[in-house]
């Protein structure tokens, strides 16, 4: 009987450990299954951190007008608006920073309007502003930044501040041809 007792110890430890081991093997699929299954977490982004856009071109965006359509020279070509600036001085300038979006009368700055919920994108040579209601699409149309405005969505209505077709970066208003009020002081 001295010898069936070892058996019986061997054949129960075998039991015993190829159990465990199975259930170790069976742990290891479930957890292997798991990690295949499980989608990974994503780490949140800010929408703005993704483009990684230099506002500084398009931070103050002053209206222009076509001026002279045959000329070669852009700075004759386009100028700044004369009833815009002259006589009704209602036209919007653009400013956009990472924080807000306005929509600023040329003439007072203390009549604007705001966006603080708006993205921006930027694809080949359109520089887009989106809000809520409104897709501004400034396309660049020559080679020095000269931005045609378009819309998608409803074109905003705002009083005191007349959208133009053609927009520049404020620090080229300089560059071109000045075209004077005369006498009239407006």
């Amino acid at each position: 009987m001295k010898k069936t007792v070892p058996f019986y110890c061997i054949a129960f430890s075998l039991a015993i450990f190829s159990c465990k081991s199975e259930k170790k093997e069976t742990e290891k699929q479930i957890t292997a299954t798991e990690q295949i299954t499980q989608p990974k977490a994503e780490k949140p982004t800010d929408k703005k951190e993704i483009q990684d856009i230099d506002l500084s071109e398009y931070s103050k965006l002053a209206p222009i007008e076509l001026k002279e359509s045959k000329s070669k020279n852009v700075f004759k070509k386009y100028g700044i608006e004369f009833s815009g600036n002259c006589y009704a001085c209602d036209l919007a300038v653009f400013k956009v920073n990472k924080k807000n979006f306005d929509i600023v009368n040329l003439c007072d700055e203390n009549d604007f309007q705001r966006f603080k919920n708006f993205n921006y994108e930027r694809s080949g040579n359109s520089f887009k502003i989106i809000t809520p209601e409104t897709t501004f699409i400034f396309t660049k149309v020559e080679n020095e930044p000269i931005y045609q405005l378009t819309f998608e969505g409803e074109k905003p209505d705002l009083k005191n501040k007349r959208i133009s077709e053609f927009y520049t970066p404020e620090t080229l208003i300089e560059k071109f041809e000045e075209h004077g009020c005369g006498d009239f002081e407006g």
